[in-house]
């Protein structure tokens, strides 16, 4: 019996091409499925979608995130061509699900540690 999709999320890490703007970055996101045993299943493509984030903003970025994914709503656009390709791997190892079913489970983002470190850089003291 193959797994199931325990919850979702994006890992996340600063465009390393900027936002062409010094007051702003730009974080790439890249959807994956958390199965119930543990394994991560990722979108194939680096970076299923970016987001646009003011730098002195940065600490707040978990809830920037959360408002560009629009969770309370069935995906859309590019959202819902990174869930599709994240639904394809899923199918490979025998787990079927849909786009709108991976995006109303649990959500978490998860900063690499160029991104953590740039966080911390403007938090408050």
């Amino acid at each position: 019996m193959p797994e199931s999709v325990r919850s979702i999320g994006a890992g996340a890490s600063l465009n390393p091409d900027g936002s062409g703007d010094e007051n702003f970055v730009l974080v790439d996101l890249r959807l994956y499925a958390l199965l119930e045993g543990g394994e991560q299943v990722d979108d194939p493509q680096p970076a299923s979608l970016s987001v646009r984030c003011e730098r002195s903003k940065l600490a707040a970025l978990e809830l920037s995130v959360l408002m560009s994914m629009r969770l309370s709503r069935p995906p859309t656009g590019v959202r819902l061509e990174a869930w599709e390709r994240v639904c394809e791997v899923l199918r490979a190892r025998g787990i079927e699900t849909d786009p709108a079913t991976l995006h109303a489970l649990r959500f978490a983002l998860t900063p690499d540690g160029e991104l953590r470190a740039a966080q911390q850089a403007v938090w408050p003291s």
